[in-house]
């Protein structure tokens, strides 16, 4: 039977679990640089301050290799069970869970300092420090590296230049009102599409653009 609503619980990765037999007389909790002490043995109400920092827990107590009135229940393990259930977890890169009923603390920890010594008190009892932190899991966000089959290309901004074929009696002159309502246009025309009208015609060196033919697709630009 617990003498106190208070029990100290370590559940390990494996799914076991381990009571703790003695409570520790304090119990120093630890957010950033604001510090917290808990009496155990008149403990009334628990604050834990609530802080984005990892929280660090240390306390130390026993482990004794006999029942006796300090004992929170009987049939408890061996002091050495203790400590090298601690130490395998300690080395372990999973977190365990540490627990304080009738109160909020039930946090993931890691085992970041464990000291012992045996017979401080009474022979074969161990007493000891330990130092928890709170374990934060992080999930890891996965970004997919390969080409979304639904890429769209950038577009071509280039345009086209528009062309045109000319017909039979077309001229340069008449073409230019009519694709820039200005006749006297005629000469951008003529730049666009000189070389192939002189290569029709030789005539249009010396009388630039007079030369055309139907079927001669010439460039509006």
């Amino acid at each position: 039977m617990s003498k106190s609503v208070y029990e100290f619980w370590f559940a390990w990765p494996d799914g076991t679990k381990s009571r703790l037999p003695v409570l520790p007389s304090e119990l120093n909790i630890s957010n950033g640089s604001q510090n917290e002490s808990i009496n155990i043995a008149g403990l009334g109400e628990v604050t834990i301050i609530q802080d984005p920092a990892a929280k660090t827990i240390s306390f130390s107590s026993i482990f004794p290799a006999q029942y006796s009135p300090i004992c929170e229940y009987e049939n408890f393990s061996a002091p050495w069970v203790f400590v090298e259930r601690i130490n395998m977890f300690k080395k372990s890169d999973k977190p365990a869970r540490f627990i304080v009923t009738g109160t909020p603390i039930n946090y993931p920890v890691t085992i970041e300092d464990f000291n012992y010594k045996e017979g401080e008190y009474d022979v074969g009892d161990i007493s000891y420090e330990i130092t928890l932190k709170e374990f934060r899991f992080v999930n890891i966000r996965k970004v997919d590296t390969k080409p979304s089959a639904k890429t769209t290309q950038r577009p071509n901004n280039q345009t086209k230049p528009k062309t045109y074929m000319v017909k039979k009696g077309d001229t340069l002159w008449v073409l230019a009102r009519k694709f820039y309502n200005d006749s006297s246009q005629w000469k951008k025309l003529w730049e666009a599409n000189k070389d192939m009208l002189i290569k029709r015609d030789k005539r249009n060196i010396k009388q630039p653009g007079h030369w055309i033919y139907p079927g001669q697709v010439l460039k509006i630009p």
